[in-house]
């Protein structure tokens, strides 16, 4: 069963870029394809001037690709410490050590909520805190392009606005480019710099994200409705 269609979408250094939709959309899946996670029967992906199609996803995180699940996903019984340390192994052997501490430290800036549970068990952690803990650990590895699954899915509002602050900082900071799979439009659009809706499998609009906020595509793909009518 095919699911996607002729998705045509680019990232570039240091941008935000989003992918909007309903359930079912083919958002989730267009991060699987670009991780490996997926059969793919045509069409390319390339990314930083490399094909990924052909490669396992064991190879691509190297590469500078990091990934935040939706759930989380974090291990509930190893400590934040070494949830965090996970994260780094795809800096490579010779890389990891003053890397691995160097990398520790700049996460514990982002969320410094985490530095005040490292030793605790990840399964004690509320829902934004596994969610920022998620976050930590895929930018251990010291990525260039960020994937970002559905972060606010199952948080509570205020969590929500927690991981969206770290988001914003991290996009000041200018490190990574990212690219986010969310439901919630607005938080989505505020955020990042130009944004793609998908509605069954295709890329139904797209545009900057202060274009799209209030487009007629973005109602049509959430709500039915048709912007070709009056």
């Amino acid at each position: 069963m095919t699911v996607l269609h002729g998705i045509d979408l680019t990232v570039d250094e240091h941008e935000f870029v989003a992918m909007l939709g309903p359930n079912g959309a083919g958002k989730s899946t267009v991060l699987r394809a670009i991780l490996g996670g997926c059969a793919i029967h045509g069409g390319a992906i390339h990314w930083n001037g490399q094909s990924l199609l052909g490669r396992p996803a064991h190879e691509r995180a190297p590469l500078g690709i990091g990934h935040v699940p939706e759930g989380r996903h974090v291990w509930p019984s190893l400590t934040v410490r070494e949830n965090l340390l996970l994260g780094s192994w795809s800096l490579g052997r010779q890389r990891r050590g003053d890397e691995s501490n160097r990398r520790l430290d700049y996460v514990l800036e982002i969320f410094p909520l985490l530095r005040e549970r490292l030793e605790l068990p990840a399964a004690v952690l509320s829902g934004g805190e596994q969610q920022m803990l998620s976050i930590g650990r895929a930018l251990m590895g010291r990525p260039r392009l960020l994937l970002v699954d559905e972060p606010s899915i199952g948080l509570a509002p205020i969590a929500v606005e927690a991981v969206v602050d770290a988001l914003t900082r991290l996009k000041q900071s200018g490190d990574f480019a990212l690219l986010l799979v969310e439901q919630s439009a607005r938080e989505a659009l505020e955020l990042c710099d130009r944004a793609y809706i998908l509605n069954r499998g295709e890329v139904q609009a797209s545009g900057g994200a202060a274009e799209l906020i209030h487009s007629e595509a973005l109602e049509s793909a959430y709500f039915g409705l048709d912007p070709n009518d009056s």
